[in-house]
């Protein structure tokens, strides 16, 4: 449990201190006072990266010289202090320098907000990166893959630029160039990877209410998705039916970076659900994902929300702020006024006022 944060040079707070006392922590306030900041910076010290901003967008603009931000929570009588400047970024565990794989080692957040929900029904990027994200939660291999993916991508289709030049310049069709076929078969094999760990994590999200499948151009047997061999002999034949479109375009045109997923319940949800269907959806796609995490790492992200109850109306307020699923995980929640809030969650919680902070 997270008892207290620093704040330094971080967005609107030159110094500021919040103690937590309770497992369910209600920040309310006006706008701009800094609810979604410090629950930015919960985020940020719990996985290395803002949920929406780049790395230097968070220091405190007001600064005269040198730029840096450090945050710094007291969990469980252990210190963890996060520091970033221009230059590094330094973690430290109790006053010691480590590398970030052991200070994040057991730690995760998840971030809820109608931005978030708005993306996830709107673009494919996002809703692959909610799979992603998730799935680098409890696989700590599963981050190292993506970036050697997008490596390999993006090499991939640099080769493939100067093999489309060569085919509008001379019409050569260089469809068994060494090099493409050596950044194919890589592709292939960290592609497949991908794939089988995406389509068993929406497998394990349609246990329950709603239904998620997974769009693939890739042809397979679902029965055979374990079969990481097997994934990547339907990526290579598939590529190899797409090699001479990928030289045309010179870009990758099939592979897990355009795949998509859909959720139902009854119907597409993301199509003609209403839009408090989608949120509720969302919204309990999103604690599916903290038991997933749970049942596979024997621990709970902490759960941040961000001004959700201004998005749902009083009937989905309730079914979204479930006392007995934010008391899983250390939840906290911003709104504007917390008479918005059931009154069930309101006599367990801790509430702090931001006004003026």
């Amino acid at each position: 449990m997270i008892e207290k944060i620093v704040l330094q040079n971080f967005r609107k707070f030159k110094n500021q201190t919040f103690e937590f006392k309770k497992n369910i922590v209600v920040l309310y306030g006006a706008n701009a006072q800094g609810k979604s900041s410090v629950l930015e910076a919960l985020y940020l010290i719990n996985s290395g990266v803002s949920p929406w901003a780049s790395m230097n967008e968070y220091v405190n603009i007001e600064q005269n010289s040198q730029i840096h931000t450090r945050i710094e929570t007291i969990e469980n009588e252990k210190s963890y202090v996060y520091y970033r400047d221009e230059k590094k970024r330094i973690y430290k565990i109790n006053g010691k320098n480590v590398k970030p794989q052991t200070f994040f080692n057991k730690r995760a957040a998840t971030i809820f907000n109608p931005e978030k929900i708005d993306l996830l029904m709107i673009s494919p990027q996002q809703r692959r990166e909610f799979l992603d994200d998730t799935i680098s939660k409890y696989d700590y291999e599963y981050s190292t893959l993506l970036k050697d993916f997008k490596k390999i991508l993006r090499q991939r289709n640099a080769y493939l630029k100067k093999l489309s030049k060569l085919f509008y310049e001379q019409g050569i069709v260089a469809i068994n160039d060494p090099q493409l076929n050596f950044w194919t078969e890589h592709f292939c094999l960290v592609s497949a990877y991908i794939l089988k760990k995406r389509v068993l994590l929406t497998r394990e999200l349609s246990v329950k209410e709603y239904s998620i499948k997974y769009r693939s151009n890739i042809f397979f047997d679902g029965r055979k998705i374990s079969n990481t061999e097997y994934l990547k002999e339907c990526i290579e034949e598939k590529l190899e039916q797409s090699k001479k479109r990928d030289i045309a375009t010179g870009y990758t045109n099939v592979g897990p970076h355009r795949d998509d997923w859909d959720i139902f319940k009854e119907r597409d949800i993301r199509k003609f659900g209403s839009r408090g269907e989608k949120r509720l959806a969302i919204g309990k796609l999103v604690f599916q994902t903290q038991d997933i995490v749970f049942n596979k790492t024997s621990h709970y992200p902490i759960l941040l929300l961000d001004d959700i109850a201004s998005e749902l109306d009083i009937l989905n307020t309730k079914k979204i702020f479930d006392k007995e699923l934010l008391n899983k995980q250390q939840s906290f929640i911003t709104v504007i006024d917390y008479n918005s809030l059931p009154k069930d969650i309101l006599k367990n919680a801790q509430l702090i006022e931001l006004n003026g902070s």
